[in-house]
Formats: structure tokens, sequence, C-alpha cells
């Protein structure tokens, strides 16, 4: 046997034992069945402010990840017997006021001395379902519109 053969089976050249060869300690245990198996979840439920912050803002990045296909269709807009297709994102990037006013300039209304207002169709309701809209609810709104029509 070699001078290192003997060394490596001595004892005391041996490595120390991994820490996940020990047993857990009781309090590891009974921390572990606390804990929810989903980590974000584990995140949520955490007492430091800043993890469960995190936990609540990755849950509303998935839940805005699995959004039906509907948010990204174009938004048709009506004047009058013209239909216009507009982006929903740029729609709904917009506060009311300006998305109002966007309309009124794709439409050549913005000098109009009729006044104007907006009725929307939702997505999922039947054609004669048109219901007039909140401008200051437009950014909750938006990602719900099928159709949009102006009428004075």
């Amino acid at each position: 046997m070699s001078v290192a053969g003997r060394m490596a089976s001595h004892p005391a050249n041996a490595p120390p034992p991994l820490a996940s060869s020990r047993s857990p300690s009781i309090n590891t245990v009974n921390m572990a069945s606390n804990v929810p198996s989903d980590p974000i979840s584990s995140l949520k439920v955490s007492s430091n402010n800043i993890a469960a912050g995190i936990g609540e803002a990755l849950e509303a990045l998935i839940e805005a990840a699995s959004m039906s296909p509907m948010s990204t269709k174009p938004i048709f807009v009506e004047w009058e017997g013209r239909i216009m297709a507009l982006g929903r994102k740029r729609m709904a990037s917009m506060n009311g006021r300006n998305a109002f006013l966007y309309l009124k300039s794709k439409f050549g209304l913005l000098s109009s001395p009729r006044p104007l207002f907006l009725q929307v169709l939702f997505v999922g309701e039947a054609e004669g379902d048109y219901v007039e809209v909140d401008l200051d609810a437009w950014e909750e709104l938006a990602p719900h519109i099928e159709r949009l029509r102006i009428i004075s």
C-alpha cells in the first residue's frame, strides 16, 4: 500500500461528515411542517414585509402572464359607420382623458362643437349591450373592452 493510500484510510485524515448526513433537529422538523409547499405562498405569508411584498408581486406577475389572448386583440372603434382598429396596449397605457382625445384626433373630432361620449361593449357581452364609460376608470376597463362607440 502506498503512503497516500495509507493516509487516506487513516481516520484522522478522513473528511468531516457532510451537514446533510446529520439528522435534523426537532425545531427544524417543526418549522418545515408549517411552511407552505408553494414557494410563492411561503413568501406571501412571510413575517418579513419585503419578502411578503415580493411574493405578492410574483403572484400578480404570474396572473398577468396567464391572461387570455384577448388582451392582445385590437379594440374596434366606431364613429358614424366608420370603424377603426386601435392597439389595445396603446389604449390601455393612456388615462381616460388622453385616450378620449386620441380617439377624437383619429376621427377628426378635436374641434367638434357637439358634446361627445364613449360607449363600450365588453368582451362576452351581446352586441346591443353598449354602456357609457367612466373615463376615470379607463385603465381598469381597457383590457376588457371589445368595441368602442363615439356618440354625440
